[in-house]
């Protein structure tokens, strides 16, 4: 099981009401006395923390134990009722290992879910009973996490923590979901509304992306230009294999890692210059493992490293290079090609480079098996003569 990386609080753990006390605090916040190897519990130490109830229940069952007449349903507290918060973002940790093992979960996501977790002990404590939660605790970890992050962060945090506890009740942890409160809500979609207005278009021009690309280094230049020309997002470009681009017919065919949809992206001739660049002055990877893919940084390291953060960081700094206001990340150029694309007017091929999942309710993507060559050059072509300024040839 992976285990939460958490520092203990010299608190964490209540102390016997005197030294001869003759029960001791479990990690499960009880008062617990062990016979023969077996556990014997009595009672919350969070509601008696004196355990003024406790000795009197030891006293009273003490006899029956030692002739080991104590019924054993009686004495041992059911599994759900002493699991602690660390329990339950443990078992969460492991179910979301084994789906990063299995491909199924990202890298990033992963890190994500990870973070949440250490969030959860830290503000609740380790040895928190998950029953002793209640919404006013929810309600105070909302409003630190909004202190330090804008509502779309918020908003997702809160879904991850949601996640969290939902997988204890549906896992069995916990025999009924966890009352979270009213107040542990993601911001409406009024205040995400305003949020979007304040930031401003998520969009580069063109005349932007073309000063990025004349300032920018062989990576970064040959990522804005797989971005421009299909949409490929931090993720895409930090994960791209050499199998994946042809650089003789000018194709790439790359499964998006987000959802597993496959792609087929007809390349610019500027694009595939790029890439050879890249692959001419390539760092040979510290891990073996990384060999096959395109983009390796100066020292060796790939870019999926640093929970998939190292291409907005080398973006950050390109924009500062370029001296273009750094109020848009590198997925603001998928952003910008789907904008942009959708001029043509073909809302299936753009989709189809994206790499969008299809609604439940799209039935003409259910059946669908393919979108044309030709009309996926249009769209790229279009694009290239958006960001150009002159046709590219098919």
């Amino acid at each position: 099981m992976v285990k939460i990386i958490a520092a203990k609080k010299a608190n964490d753990k209540p102390k016997k009401p005197h030294p001869d006390f003759p029960l001791f605090p479990h990690a499960s916040n009880r008062w617990c006395k062990k016979i023969k190897g077996k556990a014997y519990y009595f009672g919350k130490v969070s509601t008696d923390p004196q355990g003024k109830a406790a000795i009197q229940d030891w006293l009273a069952r003490k006899d029956g134990i030692f002739a080991g007449q104590d019924d054993s349903k009686k004495s041992l507290t059911p599994a759900t009722d002493i699991i602690a918060v660390k329990d339950i973002c443990n078992a969460f940790v492991s179910h979301k290992k084994g789906l990063l093992e299995s491909g199924e979960l990202t890298e990033r996501s992963f890190k994500e879910y990870f973070a949440t977790c250490e969030r959860l002990v830290k503000a609740f404590g380790r040895l928190r009973l998950v029953a002793d939660l209640v919404g006013d605790d929810f309600r105070r970890l909302r409003a630190s996490i909004a202190k330090q992050w804008g509502p779309i962060r918020l908003a997702n945090e809160i879904q991850r923590v949601r996640s969290v506890f939902k997988y204890g009740y549906e896992s069995g942890l916990i025999d009924q979901p966890v009352r979270i409160g009213v107040d542990f809500k993601k911001p409406s979609a009024k205040v995400l509304r305003k949020n979007r207005a304040k930031s401003g278009p998520k969009m580069f021009e063109a005349s932007e992306l073309r000063a990025l690309l004349a300032t920018a280094g062989p990576n970064m230049k040959a990522m804005i230009l797989l971005a421009a020309n299909g949409g490929l997002g931090n993720s895409d470009v930090a994960g791209l294999p050499f199998a994946a681009v042809n650089l003789k017919t000018r194709w790439l065919t790359y499964p998006r890692p987000k959802t597993g949809i496959e792609r087929r992206i007809p390349l610019w001739l500027e694009t595939i210059s790029a890439i050879k660049a890249v692959k001419k002055q390539r760092c040979q990877p510290k891990d073996v493992a990384h060999k096959a893919l395109i983009f390796i940084g100066p020292r060796g390291e790939n870019y999926l490293a640093a929970n998939g953060y190292r291409v907005a960081g080398e973006f950050a700094r390109a924009l500062k290079t370029a001296k273009i206001k750094p109020r848009r990340g590198f997925y603001a150029i998928r952003h910008t090609f789907q904008t942009v694309a959708e001029g043509v007017r073909d809302l299936s091929a753009v989709q189809s480079i994206m790499g969008h999942a299809a609604s439940s309710g799209d039935m003409s993507a259910q059946y669908r098996e393919r979108v044309d060559d030709d009309r996926l050059l249009d769209v790229t072509e279009h694009v290239h003569k958006w960001l150009f300024g002159e046709s590219e040839t098919k």
